[in-house]
């Protein structure tokens, strides 16, 4: 990631920090786009306050990359969110659009307002967290599933729409990420069985580099023992 620039929604969140520290190492330059600034510190690392749901906001993000660095290489969509329950029947419709905006239409806007910068340069990578219960209906977690499926196929629709432009665009299916978040949300779970946030990095970093330039339209499961 050389002399790379990467955007990384979420990245001062538990994954979005594993994938910005990955970065940093592999010697990009990385602008986090979040609502509030990363504990980390770097001379290639920037922030700007986003809104992942706004639109006005992502056309900001964008601006700013381009006023800073001139243009993007990579977008890591790691800006999302889980809820367990209640069942559908009991869920009000704010909290449905509350996992919807944030785990899908955050990447879709994203996706939209970067997607011009790396079509003229004719180069892109673009990297975006789905899970494994977006490939199928899981019990009390309704919104979070469609949602995190809904991600799968924007990612494979964007894949097919860009190939010829030099733009791979795939996500990552982790199982459940070991973040302190989600121990709140289950205490009683096998920790160890989890992912770590520094293991899903490796592969999200993997993925929006050369050494993937092979791959687009992939969905790949990072399930560690869950």
């Amino acid at each position: 990631m050389e002399n790379h620039v990467a955007v990384v929604t979420g990245g001062s969140g538990a994954v979005g920090a594993a994938v910005v520290q990955k970065l940093l190492a592999e010697g990009a330059q990385v602008l986090v786009a979040d609502q509030v600034p990363p504990a980390l510190s770097d001379n290639k690392l920037k922030f700007f306050p986003t809104d992942v749901t706004n639109e006005q906001s992502i056309a900001a993000l964008v601006t700013q990359a381009v006023s800073i660095y001139g243009t993007v290489h990579a977008l890591f969509n790691v800006a999302g969110g889980f809820k367990y329950g209640p069942g559908i029947d009991e869920l009000e419709l704010a909290d449905w659009d509350a996992l919807i905006n944030l785990n899908l239409t955050s990447a879709f806007l994203s996706i939209k307002h970067i997607l011009p910068l790396m079509k003229q340069q004719k180069y892109g990578r673009i990297v975006s967290v789905s899970a494994r219960s977006g490939l199928r209906g899981d019990p009390m977690v309704g919104p979070y599933a469609v949602s995190k499926g809904g991600v799968i196929l924007l990612t494979q629709s964007v894949a097919e729409e860009n190939k010829m432009y030099g733009i791979t665009v795939n996500a990552v299916l982790p199982s459940i990420v070991d973040t302190p978040a989600n121990r709140l949300q289950m205490p009683e779970s096998d920790f160890k069985s989890w992912v770590a946030p520094a293991d899903l990095a490796e592969v999200m970093v993997f993925l929006g580099s050369e050494r993937a330039r092979a791959v687009t339209g992939a969905c790949l499961p990072v399930y560690n023992l869950a």
